[in-house]
């Protein structure tokens, strides 16, 4: 059976398609052809990590995500191809980043200070951007959810004291308020007026009350003043009535010896006897016609006129 030309040269073409095919998928998997060093990292949750996702430091690529395996403990185990010419200090922490929502996660290596470098095969440190947003997204979500819930406790709140019933009470209270206002307006208002009314009564008043002080002042002068008289009128009345002692001790003394009679009749003892009635008699009715002249008193200040000597 003869093949034609035609179907030679299909079956070339169909044949060199399959080895291009199988060589890029070759090369794709044999990431030693590419001169690369293995490393790995150990995630909590990688989501978003998957096979070719890129590998940078300071934002240039040096390699990318061969693997994204689970360990069989609940942790996932990313192998990280890396270029064999970046070597990677000790301490060096791989740390999962976004971009931004949209994007894809991507790894970015934190190098360290240190002069020692990873060997191939070791296990990098694991790490979460603080910028990553859709690391924050979890923390976010809960405090909106808080805040969500606040927001409906709020709305509760005002839907009840919005209510018609607490319409009216409000409407009650502003008009108590405006009414209480108008009484307080009032009260100021006439309070203001009765001020001004005994204005002129509260002066008149200072006034009296200043002369009365006054007086006061006089009356306390008189009294004073008067303080000498009385003193002496005291005076003579001691004198007074020392004298009458004196004379009854002597009567008392003539009748215990039986000599009042003698006494009496002895012209001296008679005329010292009757001169001393005459002079107590004598006071004792100037005190009672001209008590002024020996106590002068006075409540608004006025002095009494002394008696004129005929």
């Amino acid at each position: 059976m003869k093949i034609s030309k035609e179907a030679k040269i299909g079956a070339f073409a169909f044949g060199m398609l399959i080895v291009l095919y199988w060589g890029i998928n070759f090369l794709n998997k044999n990431e030693r052809l590419k001169r690369t060093t293995t490393y790995y990292v150990v995630y909590g949750n990688a989501s978003g990590l998957q096979r070719k996702s890129p590998v940078s430091i300071s934002g240039v690529a040096v390699g990318s995500v061969s693997a994204v395996e689970l360990n069989g403990k609940g942790s996932v185990v990313v192998t990280l191809q890396i270029g064999s010419q970046h070597k990677l200090p000790l301490g060096t922490a791989a740390v999962v980043s976004s971009g931004g929502i949209l994007d894809k996660k991507s790894i970015a290596l934190e190098v360290s200070g240190s002069s020692a470098f990873h060997r191939a095969g070791d296990t990098l440190r694991a790490g979460l951007a603080a910028g990553d947003i859709m690391g924050m997204a979890g923390g976010i979500a809960g405090k909106a959810d808080s805040l969500l819930a606040q927001l409906n406790s709020i709305a509760a709140a005002m839907q009840a004291m919005l209510s018609a019933q607490n319409q009216a009470r409000v409407a009650t209270s502003l008009a108590d308020i405006a009414s209480l206002s108008g009484n307080l307006n009032n009260a100021a208002a006439e309070l203001s007026r009765m001020a001004t009314e005994n204005h002129k009564n509260i002066n008149a008043l200072l006034g009296d009350l200043r002369e009365t002080s006054g007086n006061l002042n006089a009356v306390s002068g008189n009294l004073r003043n008067s303080n000498a008289a009385v003193t002496s009128l005291i005076g003579h009345a001691d004198a007074t009535f020392a004298n009458a002692q004196a004379l009854t001790a002597t009567l008392n003394r003539y009748t215990e010896q039986g000599t009042l009679l003698s006494a009496v009749q002895n012209d001296s003892l008679y005329v010292n006897l009757n001169r001393t009635v005459v002079s107590l008699n004598a006071l004792l009715t100037d005190l009672k016609s001209n008590p002024d002249d020996y106590v002068h008193f006075s409540m608004f200040g006025g002095r009494s006129k002394k008696r004129e000597k005929k």
